[in-house]
């Protein structure tokens, strides 16, 4: 049992404290602890009092809660004290910071890779040839277009993880589709094909829409297997409806919920889908949008994305 004198004054300090015997069981709690921990110890924290005290360690429990204990091992004649603190909040922060630095990281790469690659031709001897010299240059300057694009982009989701709203206004879709396609650099005959009324806007941030459906489009090319792919939107009870289609192998019912987790990648294929997805699922989310996906296996995928729709003047 406590000392008096030191019960009376963990009741008082406003901080989780828990003192266990030596078989384990729950001799005290202060009103916090209560609080935190309801009528049962956890079995992590039992764990934890039996082997690790006084390490200052992040407790994983079983229904996502994360705990950062501390504590005072027993002596022969005091238990074990425990401080508790529920940190669940603050490691989902960091857990989502980690995320988000990768995803960024990832799409900062592809711009990058191609501005490298562009400049490496030049100076292999492409610059000596005027066409040559010309077509790369613009090659350059659309990828630091999309790099600059990119990293607006980036900066406005760490804004909004930090509470500031991005700015929202109408986004004209036909020629930011037709700015998309150019952007894919294929063949007339490969071009994604264009399905979208003059006029439609959605209520979007550009930057952010523009990576989106760059990141669905780049995806949809890349497991198109050669097939035609489509770009369309319509209006429809006062959302405009965005759609980017393949016609490849699709995606198996049993992993379809899972692509847009980072890293996920399809078993069956090995085919990775990419970061790209989880940070364009973020980039909808912060815009109060939408995003789904739908595939039949053998068919193709489809991958939407709903937001408020606009009209803007012709």
């Amino acid at each position: 049992m406590l000392d008096e004198r030191l019960e009376r004054f963990l009741l008082r300090i406003p901080y989780a404290v828990v003192a266990l015997d030596p078989d384990l069981n729950v001799v005290f709690a202060n009103g916090p602890a209560r609080a935190l921990l309801g009528t049962s110890t956890p079995s992590e924290l039992r764990a934890y009092a039996q082997h690790d005290v006084p390490r200052t360690t992040e407790l994983q429990l079983a229904d996502g809660r994360v705990l950062l204990v501390s504590g005072l091992a027993a002596t022969a004649e005091d238990p074990t004290l425990l401080f508790v603190e529920d940190v669940s909040e603050r490691s989902r922060q960091e857990r989502v910071l980690r995320e988000f630095l990768r995803n960024a990281a990832h799409q900062l790469r592809t711009p990058v890779a191609g501005i490298t690659a562009a400049i490496e031709t030049l100076q292999a001897g492409a610059k000596e040839r005027p066409e040559d010299r010309d077509r790369f240059l613009a090659h350059i300057e659309q990828q630091a277009e999309r790099l600059r694009r990119v990293a607006r982009g980036v900066l406005q989701l760490a804004r909004s993880r930090a509470g500031e709203a991005p700015p929202i206004e109408p986004v004209e879709l036909r020629p930011l589709f037709d700015r998309l396609v150019q952007e894919t650099g294929l063949p007339g005959d490969l071009e994604p094909a264009v399905d979208c009324p003059t006029g439609l806007a959605a209520l979007a941030a550009p930057d952010l829409l523009h990576e989106v459906l760059a990141v669905l489009l780049d995806n949809a090319v890349a497991h198109a297997a050669g097939s035609k792919v489509g770009l369309s939107a319509a209006e429809a009870d006062g959302f405009a409806v965005l759609a980017v289609t393949d016609q490849g192998p699709g995606i198996e019912p049993d992993v379809l919920d899972r692509v847009f987790e980072p890293f996920f990648r399809v078993a069956a294929s090995g085919e990775g889908f990419g970061l790209g997805l989880a940070i364009a699922a973020q980039a909808v989310e912060t815009m109060g949008g939408e995003i789904g996906v739908s595939s039949t296996v053998g068919s193709g995928t489809t991958f939407t994305v709903k937001l408020p729709a606009a009209t803007v003047a012709q």
